[in-house]
């Protein structure tokens, strides 16, 4: 198999990898970066061979047809665009218990890499806000999409609940609106948890729980502010703040909760919230554009 022609320079623009990343409609868009040329098709995408009896038929080039069925993966994952930078290699452990949350997620991405067709127990990343949480996860993805042409797809829970709501009045069944995501070979819930957790909520989560557990050739990931042992009020002088952050098991439940202990391995991640520490001050000098 002929491969794509070698660059003389490092390409600024891709650095060698032949495709680029960018955000469109709010959604992670990977294409061919400009460098990319393949000898064999010509940027066709397809060419001419001959069988057997020497007859000829059109058929698709095996030197970038590959790459390109796997960016369309990622292109149809979902993921958010303002992840299109995300990958392991920019991703910056704050702590200890951030780094066994690396070292973890890298052991999944090799672990399905070396038995791709075997099950695997899911990650569920839990901690608070700017952890790195979704950039492990996306980061996953990626990985798993371009080097293994895996289906996988990413869901933000509480955003697929408003586009329930919303498909209710266009004569939208859940079904259809869900199914993309229970189909799937890997499957991200982002934000697991968020939201007003009434029966309607919980009847949704429960039907993506159920089907994921019970199909054992599927993979998910969870992302999650809450952890497994609640929080417990915060005390500042003589004022004691009045809010108590429930744990995960009371906010899912016991019957899913159960079930996710099952399929994941749960992974707790602590530290200052990594936005807000690295967020300029209004006394900053503004960057140009």
């Amino acid at each position: 198999m002929t491969r794509p022609k070698a660059q003389p320079k490092t390409c600024s623009r891709c650095r060698d990898r032949k495709y680029v990343y960018s955000a469109h409609e709010g959604k992670l868009r990977a294409e061919f970066c400009e460098c990319f040329h393949c000898e064999e098709c010509t940027g066709d995408g397809r060419i001419f061979r001959q069988n057997d009896q020497g007859i000829a038929f059109l058929s698709d080039c095996g030197s970038c047809a590959n790459l390109g069925k796997r960016l369309h993966l990622l292109n149809d994952a979902g993921i958010p665009g303002k992840f299109s930078p995300s990958s392991f290699e920019n991703y910056n452990p704050i702590g200890s218990q951030n780094k066994k949350a690396l070292s973890r997620a890298l052991d999944f991405v090799k672990d399905v890499k070396e038995v791709p067709k075997e099950p695997h127990r899911g990650l569920l990343f839990m901690g608070g806000p700017g952890q790195g949480k979704t950039h492990l996860v996306v980061s996953i993805l990626k990985q798993l999409i371009l080097e293994e042409g895996i289906d996988s797809k990413f869901v933000d829970f509480f955003h697929l609940l408003s586009d329930i709501r919303h498909g209710y009045s266009e004569d939208q069944s859940e079904k259809s609106l869900i199914e993309p995501y229970l189909k799937s070979r890997l499957l991200v819930i982002d934000e697991l948890a968020k939201g007003r957790n009434n029966e309607w909520e919980q009847t949704i989560l429960d039907q993506f729980i159920s089907s994921r557990y019970n199909a054992a050739d599927k993979m998910t990931l969870f992302t999650t502010n809450y952890t497994d042992q609640g929080t417990s009020p915060a005390v500042t002088g003589s004022r004691t703040a009045h809010f108590q952050k429930q744990s995960l098991q009371e906010k899912v439940g016991d019957r899913i909760f159960s079930r996710l202990t099952e399929m994941c391995d749960f992974i707790k991640m602590e530290g200052g919230d990594y936005r807000s520490e690295t967020r300029p001050s209004r006394n900053s000098p503004r960057r140009k554009a």
